[in-house]
């Protein structure tokens, strides 16, 4: 850890919006290891792709995710990563599940209905 970061003080009013939530990772981000930089989030032609194997539009979330810090895998990775736009599926057993994060040992996914239509 690096500097005084503290995360309780940080989020202590809350976070309104996606906006003040990708602040709040900003500063985890500095205060944890090192600040994000340009390199650290995959491009737009990268997550352009992975939409178009899918068919489907990534949720605005996920995708502000991607493009702010999907490469930094220090950030969310020590024990169940977020999948690479490459391998993002849908899993269509569970009703049309977009899953972006696997369990470690492929045991189990996270991931959003495609079908919900919100962001």
């Amino acid at each position: 850890m690096v500097g005084d970061f503290d995360a309780s003080m940080a989020i202590r009013d809350g976070m309104l919006d996606r906006s003040e939530a990708w602040d709040f990772i900003r500063t985890f981000a500095a205060g944890w290891h090192a600040p994000l930089t340009d390199g650290d989030g995959f491009g737009e032609e990268e997550l352009q792709h992975a939409e178009g194997r899918l068919g489907l539009s990534l949720p605005t979330a996920l995708r502000e995710a991607y493009l702010l810090f999907g490469r930094r895998s220090a950030l969310f990775e020590h024990q169940d990563p977020m999948l690479p736009p490459s391998e993002l599926f849908v899993h269509e057993d569970l009703g049309g599940v977009l899953c972006f994060r696997s369990e470690n040992q492929g045991c189990a996914f996270w991931g959003v209905s495609v079908r919900s239509g919100q962001d």
